[in-house]
């Protein structure tokens, strides 16, 4: 059995996410309550395009041994991809890193555009998500990441994101206004038309404080 040993500069949990467990642990609990959502006892038959991906998940499914048919994560870090790439020996596994602009974390990327071609194109995929990745997107990224997405979602398939979702008389606010795509904020009518007008609808939406699993708002889509 593989032992996969992420270095600790890739771990970007928060730090009252790490105090709760390993990466591995943490992205198996959120695994495991994805599949509650999708109403499926794990993710052995579904093809998943991890957006925004990180090292938690892919910790999770070698160390934890979890079920998936295919795993493909997607990120703008460049190092941490070619570290995933080199060291996770799984054949239903890979990685690919995507140069595009995040104002907060790689401002020097190339800009979404409707033109915008995904590294692992032309695959579609059973199961797309985006944990922390709408929580640092400017609302025209947000909605153009929707409608990139659409393009992958098989007839069938469902999208699961997490986004930081408050009552407020605005449709958005940058938390830290120093800092874009920190920390950004969407009303929950706001963030259904941006979804809406990407061409998918909400099966389901769950608060951060409905459950105890180390996840902001989410919310589980299916194309139109």
């Amino acid at each position: 059995m593989q032992v996969l040993i992420v270095p600790e500069k890739f771990n970007k949990n928060s730090p009252g996410v790490r105090a709760r467990g390993t990466p591995a642990e943490t992205g198996s609990w959120l695994i495991q309550y994805m599949c509650e959502r999708l109403g499926v006892p794990n993710l052995a038959e579904l093809d998943v395009l991890d957006f925004g991906c990180g090292c938690r998940f892919a910790d999770a499914i070698v160390n934890k041994q979890l079920s998936i048919r295919s795993y493909t994560g997607i990120d703008v870090h460049r190092e941490m991809i070619e570290f995933l790439s080199q060291h996770v020996d799984d054949p239903r596994m890979r990685f690919y890193y995507w140069n595009t602009r995040n104002p907060h974390y790689n401002p020097a990327g190339d800009p979404l555009t409707p033109e915008s071609v995904l590294p692992s194109d032309p695959q579609t995929f059973d199961l797309i998500c985006m944990f922390s990745v709408i929580t640092h997107q400017l609302p025209q990224d947000a909605e153009m990441l929707f409608r990139l997405l659409r393009r992958r979602v098989r007839v069938s398939g469902r999208m699961f994101f997490s986004a930081n979702i408050q009552e407020m008389d605005v449709d958005y606010r940058e938390m830290v206004p120093e800092k874009p795509a920190a920390f950004s904020a969407y009303s929950q009518c706001f963030l259904q038309q941006l979804v809406d007008r990407a061409g998918w609808r909400i099966l389901s939406c769950e608060g951060k404080d409905h459950h105890d699993m180390p996840i902001q708002d989410s919310m589980l889509c299916a194309p139109v």
